[in-house]
């Protein structure tokens, strides 16, 4: 027998067994159909003893001698609408994977996004500097290869962008028109996109701006969505000179009003400043999206929302990192969307689930602690209830606005195109490099100039050295590589390498004997001191600075625990700096601090490049 069934089957307990029945009807009414919840319920209450006996609780008879039952109260309806924010995507489709909590990933992204609920009742808007990377950041392609690579990330990146249809507007930046193709690249990767303030001829694709109509429980929305860009932006000669940002806004607002739109959406294609700008001098806007992060912290996560003259500034992460989400709910019974001015606040979903989460981590640490305060404790375990409570309630009052900064993740949803499409991709890139390479070596270094000798001719004289070298995650940085696949993607292999393409150094294919990042990563160029027997000072370097590993391989972007001291503790011990460790003393490891961060992340995930 069930639990329900005993439950009914106990006269004691029938009234409660009832109770919980109507409430569980109703629960599942509302998501679906109502009338064939009512109807079993009705039968599973007809069934039931009767509660109370002759204490005047027996449900009043109806005319042809049934049992009259209350129909549950009717839930209004509500419609949510959705504006996605993403942004500046420059070209990426998945994360590098080395940092503790890696975002980013295009499958997580879309598998996200799918989740959120029927395709018209969202809005999805990127600022521009979409296709490609930055030329002179640390993922600029570097030659034909690597721009071939980024041309084919663009590909990927607009085929599943462009399959959301109306429900996408794009902006323009500088980085789209980057690669060797310049500004035809737009129309080879054509997008729904708006600018307000360049000049665009007649016959463009770019619109002024444009209007989406959102639907959800029967009520429409119209948004009207347009760009202007920070005229202090290099690198839009080909597209011309950008004219004033303001009136240019102020033109196009009128416009998308007069068309029908209930609400503004602005891409501000400059740093924050730029967009709050916009928000004091130009009154009426709904929603500014900031086109341009600035530091490492802000690209990854983008900053929380904040409300300037009436408008709401949003400030999504970038290379999909992070999307911001504006979710808008609404009593349904009206048929129209309420004003802006009188929608209310309230804390969203994920916010609520991170809370929840800190509070029952600190309630597992003091209830585990005997001496811990049994009031502290108990005001813990009321707010753990009060935030599962605001998780589960439905949204109240004519309108309510929530705002989200959500971690594209390995522990999203995976939207399988996606993910298959980036397969694919490392495939094409692998056939296509392995053809282009095979053979190709770095130039041979200038006469007296030091070639790469490789860790086997190391260990010919510091046997001690490389025995300890082998203990090191140094050690086994190429298996990383081909444990995902990406052993010949130009965007991975240098870091994992010795002397990439360096006099007499490695190259994508042609590594052997210089995989790993072995010691000549570190003190320089060996072949001239192996060859001398290690006869002559200086033909190697003995100490090291911080530069030299954060200049290209331990950044911020790739590197986020790295801290010089520690990380050195790691790699200096018995036969191998020994005395220098020794001097460096107790402290954390790089190890140690690598392990916090992936404890802080919520354990690791697989790497999505």
């Amino acid at each position: 027998m069930t639990a329900r069934a005993r439950a009914l089957a106990e006269p004691g307990d029938c009234c409660d067994a009832s109770a919980r029945l109507v409430a569980t009807v109703h629960a599942l009414a509302v998501r679906s159909s109502i009338a064939a919840f009512v109807a079993a319920a009705a039968l599973g209450l007809l069934a039931a003893p009767n509660c109370g006996g002759s204490s005047g609780n027996t449900p009043p008879a109806t005319k042809d001698g049934g049992v009259a039952t209350k129909d549950p109260p009717q839930v209004p309806a509500r419609a949510e609408f959705d504006v996605v924010a993403f942004g500046r995507v420059l070209g990426t489709i998945a994360p590098c994977g080395c940092t503790t909590e890696p975002l980013g990933g295009l499958q997580y992204a879309f598998g996200w996004l799918a989740a959120q609920g029927p395709d018209d009742a969202h809005l999805v808007v990127e600022p521009g500097s979409f296709l490609y990377p930055d030329p002179k950041g640390p993922y600029a392609p570097g030659d034909a290869a690597g721009w071939e690579q980024a041309e084919s990330r663009a590909t990927l990146l607009h085929e599943r962008f462009a399959a959301l249809g109306a429900q996408l507007v794009s902006g323009v930046g500088p980085f789209d028109l980057v690669a060797p193709a310049g500004v035809k690249a737009l129309a080879t990767h054509a997008l729904p996109r708006t600018v307000a303030n360049l000049p665009l001829p007649a016959d463009s694709p770019i619109a002024r701006h444009r209007l989406v109509t959102l639907q959800s429980q029967g009520v429409r929305w119209s948004v009207g969505v347009t760009q202007v860009i920070d005229p202090a932006t290099a690198g839009l000669d080909a597209l011309g000179k950008p004219e004033p940002p303001v009136p240019a806004l102020q033109r196009e607002l009128a416009a998308m009003q007069a068309a029908g739109a209930k609400f503004t959406v602005v891409l501000a294609h400059g740093p924050r400043t730029f967009a709050e700008s916009l928000a004091k001098e130009v009154p009426g806007l709904g929603l500014i999206v900031v086109g341009t992060a600035e530091g490492v912290e802000r690209q990854r996560v983008g900053t929380p929302a904040t409300k300037m003259n009436g408008a709401w500034i949003l400030e999504p992460g970038e290379m999909l990192q992070t999307v911001s989400r504006v979710r808008l709910s609404i009593d349904a019974s009206g048929g129209v969307v309420p004003e802006p001015s009188t929608w209310t606040m309230a804390a969203g979903r994920a916010d609520l689930e991170r809370e929840l989460s800190r509070v029952n981590a600190r309630l597992a640490k003091f209830k585990a602690d005997p001496s811990a305060d049994a009031s502290f404790v108990e005001r813990l375990e009321r707010e753990r209830e009060r935030l599962e409570r605001e998780i589960a309630a439905p949204p109240e009052g004519a309108a309510v606005v929530t705002f989200e900064q959500v971690k594209v993740t390995c522990r999203l949803p995976v939207d399988q195109g996606a993910k298959q499409a980036l397969g694919d991709y490392d495939k094409r890139v692998a056939a296509s490099n392995l053809a282009r390479f095979t053979g190709v070596k770095p130039p041979a270094p200038a006469k007296g100039q030091s070639g790469y000798a490789g860790i086997e001719r190391c260990n010919e004289c510091h046997e001690e050295a490389v025995a300890f070298w082998r203990t090191t995650v140094h050690s086994h940085a190429w298996q990383t590589l081909v444990d995902d696949d990406k052993q010949l993607d130009l965007s991975c292999v240098s870091c994992h390498v010795t002397g990439f393409r360096k006099p007499g150094g490695s190259e994508l294919v042609e590594n052997a004997g210089l995989r790993d990042v072995q010691c000549e990563v570190c003190h320089g160029a060996g072949a001239l001191h192996a060859d001398d027997g290690g006869s002559k000072a200086g033909l190697v370097t003995l100490s090291t600075t911080s530069q030299l590993c954060t200049g290209e391989c331990h950044t911020p972007e790739h590197s986020d625990t790295f801290d010089y001291v520690p990380y050195l503790r790691d790699v200096l011990g018995k036969g191998h700096g020994e005395a220098a460790r020794a001097k460096l003393g107790e402290g954390p490891t790089g190890a140690e601090l690598r392990k916090a961060g992936l404890e802080k992340a919520g354990g690791a995930c697989k790497k999505a490049m």
